[in-house]
């Protein structure tokens, strides 16, 4: 029998061979794919040495391109969103390959594409084969990892419900209640696990937990306190012997903000021209539809608490009143071309105009209604601190959170964007939000208890 540490070194191991497979095998196909296709096009053809150079880079590529989109967590990921994320990896890697060194290197008016969207079609073929081989074998040789739940009482119920969607990852096998009195009856619980799953106890009772699970090899999880992401960001710095934490408090340095204005308004410029003859198709589906609107106007907040009219392409019903009530699943305001929209994001275009003229920027925590932020804050006063940058179209919050996530949870992914932006993280944000299309719940509505509620508390 494996230890714990044992299974984990074998599943460590286990998920490096099954990507290496992946990548020798996609990169073994455009290297066909290029002697046959692309090589005797070229003036002087590549031989042996430098067609295998092309195909290494071709494998690095498209390895940068899977730790963009999360494709190495293969235990982690939904079949689902590993299929989507490895098939948006190559293809964004087989574009890049064509535009950037087969067309340079051949040189002539007409490059033929043909060849590169065959191999496209026959990696996307293995790449579903591999993703649910991959499957296969870590649910065959691993089973869900066995937790003791360490939490308050009010709280039980919601961890298991979120943990009961990933059961295949995860199994809460005992729930305890945190009690200082009986501390020693839940060190003797601990000894069970290899895994301690810790709610969110006081700092001083969760430490201890740590502490217990530190010295006695235990794996743990937990959801992180706003305190502990200011701290994880922060500068190592060391005064003679003595080791400190640095953390700025301002949000974006004075560079970095000129630097994140230069790169908004040259995407926002691009989007905005490209995007063109979509603008006009949409605007004339919606005034065709119900003879409403284009556009939908409406105050949200941005940087400072700034408050700004977001411009979106409206895709719901004009409203008869001035009542907010937040969307929900299969709301019947939403329109038939608001239903598609919506789907592919297609409505939050708009908002490059916000961006071009400053409200907003590409990458930012997302721009809330002023009615949430004023309910959000009775909640969470420290839900302000998002505001120390422009609010975005996407973020980390959009990407991996969903419409209807809570409010401190929406909270903590902008502040770990906040405390780790740079031009890089931004640009792998951007280029992560592509997969966001593809999943369906990262769009879901609020259910009617919480609509009820907001609709009730906002003012």
């Amino acid at each position: 029998m494996f230890n714990s540490n044992e299974k984990n070194t074998f599943k460590i191991l286990l998920k490096l061979a099954l990507g290496l497979v992946l990548i020798l095998i996609l990169g073994f196909l455009f290297y066909r794919t290029w002697g046959n296709y692309y090589n005797h096009l070229l003036r002087f053809p590549y031989l042996l040495k430098g067609r295998l150079f092309l195909m290494v880079i071709y494998m690095v590529l498209f390895y940068i391109f899977t730790v963009i989109y999360d494709c190495n967590n293969i235990s982690t990921n939904q079949l689902s969103i590993l299929i989507i994320s490895e098939i948006l990896s190559v293809i964004s890697c087989n574009v890049i390959i064509y535009l950037v060194a087969i067309i340079p290197a051949i040189a002539t008016i007409f490059v033929p594409f043909m060849p590169i969207v065959n191999m496209s079609v026959v990696d996307i073929i293995v790449i579903i084969v591999w993703s649910l081989t991959a499957n296969y074998l870590l649910k065959k040789f691993f089973n869900a990892e066995k937790l003791l739940l360490i939490s308050n009482e009010e709280e039980v119920e919601k961890i298991i419900y979120k943990f009961s969607k990933r059961t295949d990852l995860y199994d809460i096998k005992e729930t305890c209640c945190f009690d200082k009195k009986n501390i020693s009856d839940i060190y003797k619980k601990c000894d069970e696990y290899d895994t301690i799953l810790i709610g969110d106890l006081k700092s001083e009772d969760r430490n201890d937990i740590i502490k217990y699970c530190f010295d006695n090899v235990k794996n743990f999880l937990l959801s992180p306190k706003i305190s502990d992401i200011l701290l994880k960001y922060s500068d190592d710095i060391f005064v003679l012997d003595t080791p400190l934490y640095y953390s700025s408090s301002y949000g974006l340095s004075f560079e970095s903000r000129f630097i994140k204005r230069v790169i908004d308004i040259i995407l926002s410029l691009i989007v905005i021209v490209v995007f063109l003859p979509i603008w006009l198709i949409v605007a004339l589906l919606i005034k065709l539809e119900d003879g409403g609107p284009v556009f939908f106007l409406q105050e949200r907040i941005t940087y400072n608490l700034k408050k700004f009219n977001i411009i979106k392409f409206r895709s719901m019903k004009v409203a008869s009143d001035t009542v907010v009530v937040p969307t929900a699943e299969k709301d019947p305001r939403i329109t038939k071309v608001g239903n598609v929209i919506r789907k592919f994001h297609i409505d939050e275009i708009p908002q490059f105009i916000n961006v071009l003229i400053g409200d907003m920027s590409v990458v930012g925590p997302r721009p809330e209604r002023i009615e949430h932020v004023h309910l959000y804050e009775k909640e969470i006063p420290e839900f302000t601190y998002r505001y120390k940058v422009k609010s975005g179209i996407t973020g980390l919050a959009q990407i991996y959170g969903k419409y209807n996530t809570s409010a401190i949870n929406k909270l903590k992914l902008d502040l770990i964007y906040i405390k780790r932006y740079s031009p890089l993280f931004d640009l792998e944000l951007i280029i992560k939000t592509f997969k966001v299309l593809f999943i369906k719940e990262n769009t879901e509505g609020f259910d009617e208890t919480n609509r009820e509620y907001i609709s009730q508390n906002a003012k």
